[in-house]
């Protein structure tokens, strides 16, 4: 099977690299592929003819989106457009990430794949246009929705961090923090999902839109929490309202996915304990 990784250096797109290496994919960052220019798009994937492309690359920043909706909407939405009609001319598979900022955020039960999103910032709106020209273009994939991603930073030095490592940094220097104890939602390891996307692939499960999450939920400060408690640092914690720091994006203040296709991952806690044991932050 031929696959092509899209975001290859990113925190996602290099455990998919390392998960599926019996195939070896071909690896594209941004120097390899600019997915903001349909015409580039179109002739290398007609030129490659991936029988599998999974796309990681994305504009991840929340707040900068807000000033910046039209190269958000650019590289999230109509980007996505380009790579699905690309990849639905050769009758290849696409495979794609989007996130549970689609939703409002107001079901404190937690949302199904079914549920209608709703967002509610200019980076949710972005992602949800991702996922309707994805759904639109007919191209057979797989499109998984995430939340917070942690893992072994994404290469390159302006990489964006993990909360996880953002908090281990800043314990180096304070010992005390305030953190937000709102917005529950589902941390997501990036080893796991890609595990998790290696099995939706080799088991060829019907086209569609998936859920892929480790189990479990929690607020920032919970996550904290668990983080400082399982390396045993000691940094006071302090629990404060979302409206403490002031961010231009709104979030969603229930956003936990609820997975009802997949075999469940195992919990969030363990996979952080995984990842602080293996890894050390620079």
């Amino acid at each position: 099977m031929k696959i092509i990784i899209i975001g290859a250096n990113g925190m996602l797109g290099q455990e998919l690299g390392l998960v599926l290496k019996g195939y070896k994919p071909i690896l594209w960052d941004k120097e390899n592929l600019d997915i903001t220019d349909e015409r580039e798009v179109g002739l290398k994937l007609s030129l490659e003819r991936p029988e599998v492309v999974i796309n990681t690359a994305a504009y991840n920043d929340v707040d900068g989106a807000e000033n910046n909706e039209a190269l958000a909407r650019l590289v999230n939405g109509e980007a996505v457009g380009y790579l699905s009609r690309a990849v639905k001319a050769y009758n290849g598979i696409l495979v794609h990430y989007s996130t549970d900022y689609v939703f409002k955020g107001d079901k404190k039960k937690g949302y199904i794949e079914s549920d209608q999103p709703d967002p509610q910032s200019a980076y949710a709106r972005s992602k949800h246009q991702g996922e309707q020209n994805l759904i639109t273009s007919g191209v057979s994939s797989y499109l998984i929705r995430l939340s917070r991603l942690f893992g072994r930073p994404a290469l390159g030095k302006n990489a964006k961090k993990s909360f996880v490592d953002t908090m281990l940094k800043l314990s180096e220097t304070r010992s005390g923090l305030d953190v937000v104890d709102e917005e529950l939602s589902c941390p997501t390891y990036a080893p796991d999902l890609a595990l998790q996307t290696k099995y939706i692939i080799e088991e060829r499960l019907p086209f569609g839109l998936y859920h892929a999450t480790n189990a479990g939920a929690c607020t920032w400060y919970e996550f904290a929490k668990q983080i400082f408690s399982a390396k045993k640092i000691s940094v006071t914690l302090t629990p404060v309202s979302g409206s403490t720091f002031k961010r231009a994006a709104n979030r969603p203040a229930y956003s936990v996915l609820l997975n009802t296709k997949l075999p469940a991952l195992r919990s969030w806690q363990e996979a952080l304990n995984d990842y602080l044991d293996e890894n050390t932050v620079d």
